[in-house]
This record gives C-alpha cells, structure tokens and sequence, in this order.
C-alpha cells in the first residue's frame, strides 16, 4: 500500500514588484484573518498572498530589538509559534499596531517609494457588520498615517457573489472563514440582514480540533504532530461529506476502509546502529596502536634533542 509523505513546505519570501507611480489605479486588500491577498485593480490575479501574521521575538535585556518578521518573511512558522501575533479577535480587526505593520510590508512589497502619503484609493474587505469603532480606527490608520486618497469598505463573500451571479437577485451565500462561518440570505439582490447568522466555527478551530485528536490518537508522536501538518492534512486529505451518514456506513465497511484509507509518514531518521563487538575489538587494537606510534615519534625528538 502506498505511504504518502508530509511536504512540509516552506514559504517563500514575496518579491519586491516596480512601482508604476500611477496614482489612479486602486489597490484592492482582501484582509483576511487567515490570509492576506493584496494587488492592482487591474491585476488579473493577487501580488502577494501571505498568511496574515507577524513574529516579533521577545526582547532580551542589552541586546536590541529582533526584526519583525511579517507574512511569507516566516519560513518556520513552528521555530516562531509562540512569538506569533495577529491583528484580528476572531475576525475583527483590534490590533491597529500590528495592522500597520501589515500595510507597511504590503506597501513596501508594491513597490510604492513615494514620500509621505500612498497616492492610490484602497478597496478593502472586512467582517459583515464590522463594528463602527474598527471601522474608524482602520480609517484613521489609512488616512492619517499613509495619506490614502480615498478608501472603500466591503464583505469578501459578498464580492464574490456579485462577481460570479451578478445576474442572479435571489441566493444564499455561505461564506466559510478562518475564524467564523456566516449564511447570508439574498433577497432582490441585497443581504437580508435580518437572517443573516454568524457561526463561531471556521478553519481554525476545525484545524485545531484534528491536531488535538492525532495527538490524543499518537501521543508518542506528540511532538512530531504540529499544527502546521495537521493543517496540511486538512487541506490535502479532507473534504466535507455531501451525506455524513451515508460516508460513516462506507467507512464502517472494512473494504471500503482498505481500499481508500490513507497512511501518512511523518518525517523519520533512522537511528545509527551500535558497533558490533568484533568492530569495537578492532577499533580499540587501531587506537592502540596510534597511541604507540605517538609515544615512538616522542621518544626520537627527545633523542634528538
């Protein structure tokens, strides 16, 4: 049966784009509590896509501040777990001090050099009903610190919907997050507000609860079973069962079982094995004579002398 291996892979840090310096072109922001993804409007696809994150080492006393790592810049999410920051409670943004070191990275990999202000409208997603106090901040931090000519608030799921059935005035958007799930009726091509409903279970929490369970399962392999794999397990081995009763009678079947059933390798070393004793017999007469070849050499310098 074939054994399938972890990639473990590695980000890699995003490039430095050339800046146009053409101001009438906006910059769209889909801020995400999970990930990040920035571009032109007239961008067929995001720049730069990055998990929403900072690492900011801890301060030792006599030495100076560590650098801030942000986004794709951490390419060892497990070395830094505990150092790791986000400017989101659950999927509103609270934390406008690491939010602006988002936007500084994100500037900075646009390219943008301009002094003083960021000469180009922003679109930029935010939670469904986003309360008005984050709203401000994030509209203080965006006109007040970069000097945005103009910017344009909206839902990220709600986007999407237009995009793909702008024809379409009736629908039911189901909009899975990282943190929350939202079902958004839509009446006469507007959300009806009123039943709409918010659910606190998302990506992460869902994530979370593999990582848990295949540690509960291998507590030998405790260590060995980080977040970040459980993560890749869940996007690369696990779907949402269109009938859950009908997949747990499958899977109780033992062919069924036998025949789609995956097994993972987690990253192993082989362990050195010991000297055999006629091994250690020979190593110990080679030692020996060494030692007696020194003392030889020593002997004739002292002659010689």
């Amino acid at each position: 049966m074939e054994i399938l291996e972890l990639k473990d892979t590695k980000t890699v840090p995003d490039t430095f784009y050339p800046y146009s310096e053409d101001s009438s072109i906006p910059i769209i922001i889909d801020n995400g509590s999970y990930n990040c993804r920035v571009g032109w409007i007239t961008s067929q696809k995001p720049l730069l896509s990055f998990k929403n994150l900072i690492a900011k080492p801890r301060k030792e006393r006599g030495k100076k501040d560590g650098e801030t790592q942000v986004g794709n810049d951490i390419t060892n999410i497990e070395a830094v777990r505990f150092q790791l920051k986000t400017q989101f409670d659950r999927n509103v943004v609270t934390h406008f001090e690491v939010q602006e070191q988002i936007f500084d990275y994100i500037f900075s990999h646009l390219g943008i050099d301009t002094e003083g202000s960021i000469d180009h409208p922003v679109v930029m997603t935010e939670a469904l009903l986003n309360p008005n106090y984050s709203r401000m901040l994030m509209s203080e931090l965006l006109f007040e610190c970069y000097g945005v000519p103009g910017v344009s608030y909206g839902v990220d799921s709600l986007f999407s919907y237009h995009r793909h059935n702008h024809s379409k005035k009736f629908g039911l958007v189901l909009s899975f997050g990282y943190q929350t799930t939202h079902v958004l009726p839509i009446l006469d091509g507007k959300v009806d507000i009123k039943h709409a409903r918010r659910i606190d279970i998302g990506g992460f929490h869902i994530t979370n609860y593999l990582h848990r369970l295949l540690q509960l399962k291998y507590p030998t392999h405790f260590a060995a079973i980080t977040p970040s794999r459980a993560e890749e397990l869940l996007h690369d081995h696990c779907f949402l069962a269109k009938h859950y009763i009908d997949e747990l009678n499958k899977w109780s079947n033992g062919d069924h079982y036998d025949a789609h059933v995956r097994r993972i390798q987690l990253p192993y070393t082989a362990p050195i094995l010991g000297l055999t004793a006629e091994q250690q017999k020979e190593r110990r007469r080679e030692l020996a004579k060494r030692l007696i070849e020194i003392n030889a050499r020593k002997r004739e310098e002292k002659l010689a002398e």
